[in-house]
């Protein structure tokens, strides 16, 4: 998971990649709420999860580890 979570994140952000791998929060990463919300939907879209994440699921407080574990509650491993 964590390739594809890097490709992913590079791709949008790659000024962020090294941080977010490193625990920063999206916002120590430089990525603000909005850029968030567009990391939530690339997730949906790139592993094709129902959209059925409301977006509160991440903040900018929050770091790829909580992503991670967000994608295992929905069946990613």
């Amino acid at each position: 998971m964590d390739e594809k979570l890097k490709a992913l994140i590079n791709e949008r952000f790659p000024d962020s990649t090294n941080a977010l791998f490193s625990g920063s929060t999206f916002q120590e990463s430089g990525i603000d709420s909005m850029g968030v919300v567009e990391f939530i939907i690339l997730l949906e879209r790139h592993f094709e999860l129902p959209t059925m994440l409301n977006g509160n699921e991440l903040g900018i407080g929050s770091t790829l580890d909580e992503a991670r574990e967000l994608l295992k509650s929905q069946g990613v491993g």
